[in-house]
């Protein structure tokens, strides 16, 4: 029994000192609010448009018992320029008397609710679009798989949130999220002044019948005042309208790859643009901005809602997302390609030749046969050449091509077609200032030359779809290479490369065909200068196999003795009046060889040849023999024109300033003339004299060529047709940047926007960087080449989009100028004000594109119909109604903002009201 009553003696002891999860939540809240300097009352004293601020979010995490939420703060940053201080409610003009009025001013979210400045924003949160608010706070659960579904759990979060910003004296509105996040529902409340304003949100996907207008969203705003609102209170209602077109006749905007009409695809274009049109939708929004409820009707009978009587005129885009564009998506494909070293014939597989086995071999005899053939009348060069020039019988076919033969076809015409150029081309340089400075900064090839063309036409196929893209370069590059050496063969120069040596400036690969074209010159005129010389001169006469090469010289030197009986040859004219010193006969210019034309490879791997050749005196003298090919050539030359010459008249022709000129006085004061040879010349072991005493007199006809063009042509055609596709198109990158640059400038210039060339000119930065950066870098600089190719592209496709959708036929220039400012501001603006609505010309443009044909039938006969140009019917309603009233008495309170937020779309039916009432007074 004792025991009994001990166990009832003893009771549970709670400690009310430790504090709830619901406490620590609440206080976490006031620390968060207190961080971000919100715990002070805020008076309304500016007005800003929120189109010109920007959007400023911060977020925070708290608990509260096993739940995560994140509180965020969104406000909205102006400049101080863009804002209007309202002098009634500026706290620095209230004086120590107004204190108990100022008490009394609304906070600045209730401001907000009822300023007109800022109804319909552009761009602003669901929340500041709904209620006009520049500033507010979201509760929200952090994870979206757990939503506040539960009402009684969103009450317990409200009233935390009222409790925490009345304890700190917070006067930003607060939001708790509700139901699922797609659904943007919310529950609010703000306090200040002693004014409460509760936030409700209504969302329906079907709006009811009755509903569908203002004069059913008046009866609930009424119905949520009470049922005590006086007779002679004002509501004011705001109404906007949106027309959404989606549906556009003209598809200009919208690119294609080029096709003939057989419908196989063009390669001799470089693709532009898009195949969508960038513009999905283009929207209208007709504003009323302010009227009360007296002035419009709006029911199932009556509509005074025109949006041709509309003031307000806005305009904004819908663009698509992602636009793929051709010209960036080939320039990216072609440069994946380029480091891909697959090489021709495992692309292609085995060639076949298009003759029979037995025929190809005796083909090849016959170069042997041509050698030793008495009647021929080519001149060949060597023994190489003459092997190559039987291979333009040895044409081969591509087993299972990968383009249709006439598409090679008509794209190797186009790239070797002589008339596509015109004549073939002069030096470029000081005739196009910004053009030659770009090449030479790209190490380019100049516009629409034949390897501008060939990279044309790599970019193109780089576009096509549903083929194999290497392969199909593979197999272009083949028959590029045979056509080369089916002009080597024949003699034909190769069209749009500029005239004369290799230009240095130009890329590798413009140098080589240059050199191609120096090979073939040289060779077509040496044919010509040898049947001259065979016909006509006859010099030497042929021996009994006709042989006729004069590739060296003669072996008998002529000696002192018989130089007198020496026939002069190869002259070329008389060198002004100047004398040979040991004779009295006119010295003459002898004709001479050309100075061999070089490559940046030929110079490059001379150098390397030169440089292995060590330091030594030895070396030194053998790198200056292997230098003095051309001044022994010179020195026969002229010893064949003025064959009693001696170095002395050479030195005086060659180098002027090797030949030293003095004049002295003798003692009868007569000007005595002294000649001789400069100290470099007199030095011991003189180069230039040990080659003078080597040298014969032979006329340059009879000379060893100095360029042995077919040596030269077969190196280039070996190494073009050795090169991988891969290879030739990393060589062309330059070129290719080029080509890309110069297509968006034709679309720029095109435009007639004057802001678009900031954008070549950021492309052409980032060309440069890609050219001049390190290997290590390229890629990166090549991925970010691409980015802002690709935005540069979108930006003039949706430009010209948009000007075809806009732009009048009929615009002057004043008119013109008016509309690309408005084509610019709609690619950075979500809308832009129309000016003069429906009255300008952009309104008429407008009115013409968002109204449709409608056929009536005449009621005196019904089988004439009429058409009737009617608006189409708006995409979305919405409407804004305030009013300021007392409540919850009529009597004791203060007049509190009342405001009620509608949305009617398709699909959506939103409701969001803020009705306050006085705390204070009721």
């Amino acid at each position: 029994m004792t025991t009994t009553k001990e166990e009832e003696d003893i009771f549970e002891i709670v400690d009310y000192t430790t504090a709830s999860d619901w406490e620590r939540f609440i206080a976490r809240i006031e620390e968060i609010l207190s961080d971000w300097k919100l715990n002070g009352p805020e008076i309304s004293n500016t007005e800003v448009d929120f189109t010109d601020g920007d959007w400023i979010e911060r977020n925070e995490a708290l608990e509260f018992g096993d739940r995560s939420y994140t509180i965020s703060h969104f406000s909205l940053q102006v400049p101080e320029s863009n804002s209007t201080v309202t002098t009634d409610n500026n706290p620095q003009m209230t004086t120590s008397v107004s204190v108990e009025k100022q008490a009394f001013v609304p906070p600045r979210a209730m401001a907000d609710m009822m300023s007109r400045r800022n109804d319909f924003p552009s761009r602003s949160p669901y929340l500041s679009h709904w209620y006009g608010l520049r500033e507010f706070l979201i509760l929200s659960p952090k994870r979206n798989t757990d939503p506040i579904a539960d009402e009684s759990r969103a009450n317990i979060l409200l009233s935390s949130t009222a409790i925490a910003v009345s304890n700190v004296g917070c006067n930003v509105p607060i939001f708790i999220r509700v139901q699922h996040e797609w659904r943007n529902m919310f529950i609010g409340l703000c306090e200040g002044s002693g004014l409460r304003t509760h936030f409700n949100v209504c969302y329906l996907k079907n709006a009811p019948h009755q509903y569908r207008h203002l004069a059913g969203l008046l009866e609930i705003f009424k119905s949520k005042l009470g049922s005590h609102i006086p007779n002679d209170i004002v509501i004011m209602v705001a109404v906007r309208f949106t027309y959404v077109l989606r549906d556009f006749e003209s598809t200009a905007s919208r690119q294609v790859l080029p096709r003939d009409e057989t419908g196989m695809p063009i390669l001799t274009n470089l693709p532009f643009g898009s195949m969508h049109d960038p513009v999905s939708g283009l929207h209208l929004s007709c504003t009323w901005p302010i009227f009360s409820e007296e002035v419009v009707t709006e029911n199932d009978d009556c509509n005074d809602f025109d949006p041709l009587l509309s003031q307000q005129w806005a305009i904004g885009v819908t663009l698509l997302e992602e636009l793929p564009v051709l010209l960036s998506d080939a320039v990216q494909e072609y440069l994946n390609l380029s480091t891909k070293r697959e090489t021709i014939e495992q692309l292609l597989g085995k060639f076949q030749t298009a003759d029979e086995i037995p025929n190809a071999s005796m083909n090849m005899a016959d170069p042997i046969k041509r050698i030793s053939d008495s009647r021929t009348q080519q001149y060949w060069t060597s023994i190489s050449s003459s092997i190559s020039n039987t291979t333009s019988r040895l044409r081969v076919n591509i087993f299972n091509p990968p383009l249709p033969p006439n598409v090679v076809e008509k794209t190797i015409e186009y790239l070797f077609n002589e008339s596509a150029t015109g004549e073939r081309r002069r030096s470029i340089v000081n005739e196009l200032p910004n053009e030659t400075e770009r090449i030479r900064q790209l190490k380019s090839v100049p516009k629409d030359s034949f390897v501008y063309r060939v990279v044309v036409c790599f970019t193109a196929i780089c576009s096509l779809p549903s083929i194999n893209r290497l392969r199909s370069v593979a197999h272009l590059w083949f028959d590029i290479v045979q056509e080369l050496r089916t002009c080597w063969e024949t003699g034909k120069m190769i069209a749009g490369l500029e005239s004369g040596s290799p230009n240095l400036s130009f890329s590798k690969l413009y140098q080589n065909l240059q050199m191609l074209n120096c090979c073939i010159e040289h060779r077509v005129r040496h044919e010509n200068d040898s049947a001259t010389t065979t016909t006509v001169d006859n010099p030497i006469e042929p021996d009994e196999d006709g042989d006729q090469f004069f590739e060296c010289s003669s072996n008998i030197s002529p000696s002192k003795s018989n130089l007198t009986e020496l026939q002069p040859e190869g002259r070329l004219k008389p060198c002004g009046d100047l004398k040979l010193l040991n004779s009295n006969e006119i010295l003459y210019v002898p004709v001479t060889q050309e100075c061999p034309p070089a490559t940046e490879d030929m110079l490059d791997e001379q150098t390397a040849v030169l440089t292995s050749l060590g330091s030594g005196e030895d070396a030194t003298l053998l790198r200056a023999k292997m230098q003095s090919r051309s001044l022994l050539s010179d020195m026969e030359s002229f010893k064949a024109a003025n064959p009693l010459g001696t170095i002395e008249d050479f030195v005086r022709w060659y180098s002027p300033r090797d030949w030293i000129e003095t004049e002295e006085v003798d003692a009868d004061g007569n000007i005595q003339k002294h000649y001789s040879l400069s100290p470099r010349m007199q030095l011991p072991d003189n180069l230039w004299v040990e080659v003078w005493q080597q040298a014969r007199p032979i006329p340059v006809r009879r000379q060893k060529r100095l360029f042995d063009d077919g040596k030269e042509a077969e190196k280039i055609l070996q190494k073009l047709s050795s090169l991988s596709p891969g290879e030739i198109l990393e060589q062309l990158i330059p070129v290719l940047l080029h080509t890309v640059y110069d297509r968006i400038a034709k679309e720029i210039e095109e435009m007639e926007e004057s802001n678009a060339v900031a954008l070549l000119e950021t492309l052409n930065a980032k060309e440069v960087l890609i050219v001049k950066g390190k290997d290590e870098r390229k890629k990166k600089l090549q991925q970010d080449f691409i980015v802002c190719l690709t935005s540069v592209e979108q930006y003039i496709c949706r430009f010209k989009s948009f000007k075809e959708k806009l732009f009048s036929p009929d615009l002057n220039h004043k008119e013109k100028e008016e509309m690309i400012k408005v084509v610019t501001e709609l690619h950075t603006r979500p809308e832009i004000p129309v000016k003069g609505a429906a009255h300008g010309r952009l309104g008429k443009r407008l009115a013409s594109l968002f109204t449709k044909t409608k056929p009536t039938t005449n009621q005196a006969n019904n089988d004439s119909t009429e058409a009737k140009n009617q608006f189409m019917t708006p995409a979305g309603k919405e409407y804004i109604l305030r009013a300021s009233i007392a409540r919850p008495s009529n009597l004791r309170s203060r007049q509190s903002p009342q405001r009620m937020y509608c949305m009617l779309a398709q699909d959506e039916f939103r409701l969001c009201g803020a009705f306050s009432e006085d705390t204070t007074f009721f």
